[in-house]
């Protein structure tokens, strides 16, 4: 076995404080990375106006039957 070296304190915090630095990233161009995040956010959906859509509402709904009087009803009945 290899005799263990004590180190100084000060040795002992520059190896540690090599470990933890993060590798220094590349700085791009702002125009670059605006336009990539551009590309990434999902494009807004156009918000149509109230009157549009509830004009598409009422052509959705089925018609509502018109309910005679019950006189020409039984009129009709009458005839049969």
């Amino acid at each position: 076995k290899t005799p263990k070296k004590k180190l100084k304190p000060s040795e002992v915090m520059s190896g540690i404080e090599q470990l933890f630095r993060t590798p220094k990233q590349r700085s791009e161009p702002a125009e670059v990375l605006s336009d990539i995040k551009q590309l990434l956010k999902t494009p807004k959906q156009k918000l149509e106006p109230v009157e549009v859509l509830s004009g598409i509402k009422q052509l959705m709904r089925t018609p509502k039957q018109k309910l005679e009087p019950a006189e020409v009803l039984s009129g009709i009945k009458q005839l049969m």
